[in-house]
């Protein structure tokens, strides 16, 4: 397939794939590898966002306020309760200020991961009456699941805990191994398909980049599955932003979506449990 969305989505994510954040050499893209150092990244490094006015309203929806977060190192640092618990494997212990570096959290790559369990889920996104979400970043290859625990506190968001396990402490750990393993490898992928997948977005048929038109509830056969039908995915560095989903190892539906907040463009793939499996079966591209 040659459609520009997709060779724009395959570059857009090129970092965020396998080891994506390893490419960033400023350090501040992995909070767990960089709060016990007392070196302070200086503010001037970000020294555009520091400047810019911070609305009162940005605490209404956590997107707003979050994106602010990880861009702004100066309103991070208010916006954390100090000392701030960190508990590792059941091993708590306290982060002074002094000892905190600006990090950008998920931030640091072009696109990240947010799951969902049902549709209805997703207008949590935008509720202005969750009080309380947790920014998750797993690292498989380390087996470190990262949750940093956000809560409204007088009307502001503060983060007020890190919590760090296990990948298989996870209440979610059977399909994020899934996913890690689709992500990361065409066969894998071929072989979790339902037999017939919906599909939204530009014509996979259609080869003509200059004037492809969209599809919507498109059928696309398991014989004719093509990896090109969705973006690259990050598979061992990736992240989910949990405003209250039901994401445990009992339910049996999931929602990924890849969002890249700079283009607008979003990709979602729905997945289903069969038997002791899950499947694709349905894609949009927009």
């Amino acid at each position: 397939m040659k459609n520009l969305l997709y060779l724009f989505l395959a570059m857009l994510v090129l970092a965020a794939c396998g080891g994506g954040k390893s490419d960033n050499t400023d350090g501040s893209d992995s909070l767990s590898d960089s709060i016990l150092d007392s070196t302070l990244l200086a503010d001037g490094e970000d020294s555009l966002m520091n400047e810019m006015p911070v609305s009162k309203a940005i605490d209404g929806v956590f997107y707003d306020f979050i994106a602010t977060f990880c861009q702004n190192s100066r309103y991070q640092k208010k916006r954390i309760q100090f000392p701030l618990l960190r508990t590792v494997n059941g091993e708590e212990q306290n982060i002074d200020e002094k000892e905190w570096r600006f990090s950008k959290l998920h931030f640091s790559s072009d696109a990240y991961t947010v799951f969902f369990s049902s549709f209805k889920e997703m207008e949590l996104e935008k509720s202005k009456d969750v009080e309380k979400v947790t920014v998750q970043w797993f690292e498989m290859e380390k087996d470190r699941a990262s949750n940093y625990n956000f809560e409204k506190i007088e009307g502001q968001w503060m983060l007020t805990s890190i919590d760090e396990h296990s990948i298989d402490q996870d209440p979610d750990s059977d399909f994020l191994h899934f996913y890690s393993m689709f992500a990361a490898d065409p066969s894998y992928q071929a072989e979790h398909l339902a037999e017939s997948i919906s599909y939204d977005g530009l014509d996979p048929n259609d080869d003509d980049e200059f004037d492809a038109h969209f599809v919507k509830n498109h059928k696309i056969s398991a014989a004719n599955w093509s990896e090109n039908l969705i973006p690259i995915l990050p598979s061992q560095d990736f992240s989910n932003i949990n405003f209250g989903q039901d994401l445990d190892n009992s339910s049996s539906e999931r929602m990924v979506s890849l969002e890249a907040p700079g283009s607008g463009f979003t990709s979602r793939i729905y997945f289903r449990r069969s038997e002791d499996t899950w499947q694709l079966y349905k894609i949009e591209n927009y």
